[in-house]
């Protein structure tokens, strides 16, 4: 994005920066200046050579944020939390005027992705809005935008737009964008095969639970309470593992399962170590090897089989 952009001694606005991880990291390598915008920002939380460089302001993005405008706006993982997208994106879009030179950069679950692979534990009421390339990029042109790129990454379950603004409606229609007709195609595989799935891992955890055997989360975001309240798994997980320090000797919204330091397992020696996210396997792997624990780690994945 810096290079891309040359950011270099610019200003970067972010709206739902969340303790401003993102906008720290841009502003230390372009020594660039950042207005971070979250009701959930906590000053001085992420240490970073830029701190006194960037401005936070805890509170909800709106039009008395405008004069805030920067060289780039992103916005990441944020969207989907918005029951009116549109409102937001407008807002942005008054904000920028004339000047059309400022770079938007926007990112989101890709919906596609959670149909494709039966990802149910993406789903989940923290989330109101679902976008796919398709729905992503009309919602942009809609509101003032032209769509500069549309890409996925992170073993791509994550949809990123790019995106100017613009002086007249844009029609440019980019490849990624699906059709109606593919993406019903998608729904419908979801919908016949998620049942299926869903038993599979009722079956799993508990044969699991009847065996005796410990079994773990890795990772108590989101996608944890949702795999676990979608499968009524409440009897069958005691605990939850994750690297955040913050959320050691928390508790899990609504379950109450504990959340445990990754060296609790040193002591607690699982059976099982079920992974949400699996494109940390390989990482949380290398740290159970280097703290000898040996088990089973399984990524929810719908490649998994048991």
């Amino acid at each position: 994005m810096v290079k891309r952009y040359d950011l270099h001694h610019k200003q970067i606005v972010e709206i739902g920066c969340s303790k401003g991880d993102f906008l720290l990291l841009l502003c230390e390598l372009g020594n660039n200046y950042g207005i971070g915008i979250d009701p959930s920002a906590v000053p001085g939380r992420v240490q970073s050579a830029a701190a006194d460089r960037v401005r936070f302001f805890p509170e909800y993005y709106s039009e008395r944020h405008s004069e805030y405008v920067g060289d780039l706006i992103c916005c990441r993982h944020t969207l989907e939390h918005i029951y009116d997208v549109s409102d937001l994106l407008k807002t942005v879009r008054r904000s920028i005027g004339n000047r059309l030179d400022t770079a938007i950069f926007f990112e989101i679950p890709d919906t596609i992705r959670i149909l494709k692979e039966l990802a149910f534990e993406d789903i989940y009421y923290e989330h109101c809005s679902y976008f796919t390339p398709g729905s992503l990029a009309r919602l942009f042109r809609s509101c003032g935008f032209e769509v500069t790129d549309l890409y996925r990454a992170y073993a791509d379950q994550y949809l990123l737009i790019e995106a100017r603004p613009v002086a007249a409606p844009s029609n440019l229609i980019h490849p990624q964008e699906e059709t109606l007709e593919q993406l019903t195609q998608e729904l419908q595989h979801f919908l016949y095969r998620i049942q299926t799935y869903l038993s599979s891992w009722k079956q799993h955890l508990n044969q699991l639970k009847q065996q005796g055997k410990r079994v773990v989360i890795w990772g108590s975001g989101s996608k944890c309470v949702s795999f676990l309240t979608t499968l009524g798994a409440t009897d069958q997980i005691e605990y939850i593992v994750d690297i955040n320090p913050y959320r050691h000797g928390r508790f899990i919204p609504g379950l109450g399962k504990e959340i445990m330091s990754p060296q609790f397992l040193q002591a607690y020696q699982p059976d099982q170590v079920i992974v949400m996210n699996p494109i940390y396997c390989n990482e949380i792997q290398q740290m159970l090897n280097q703290m000898n624990v040996a088990t089973d780690v399984v990524p929810l994945s719908i490649n998994q089989k048991f």
